[in-house]
């Protein structure tokens, strides 16, 4: 049973990796783990402008460590 993108039903209520959500201002977000209640998502701005209004009220953290030492988007792209 695969999920159709042009498909608007969410016919499951638990986030389940994959799920492919595209908001109204234009971002795109990909859950990438639900575990145990919790939420991982990948979250994509068409602009940088867009991005940095969203995170305007929000307090740095700094760098994640984790994330940071992930190898970039083009290792994951096929040849």
């Amino acid at each position: 049973m695969g999920h159709d993108e042009a498909d608007d039903s969410h016919d499951h209520e638990e986030p389940r990796k994959g799920d492919h959500y595209q908001h109204r201002d234009g971002t795109d977000e990909i859950v990438f783990a639900a575990e145990e209640g919790h939420v991982l998502t990948i979250r994509e701005y068409p602009r940088v402008e867009d991005f940095a209004q969203a995170v305007a009220d929000a307090e740095y953290a700094g760098t994640h460590e984790g994330v940071a030492d992930l190898p970039g988007a083009e290792a994951f792209e096929d040849d």
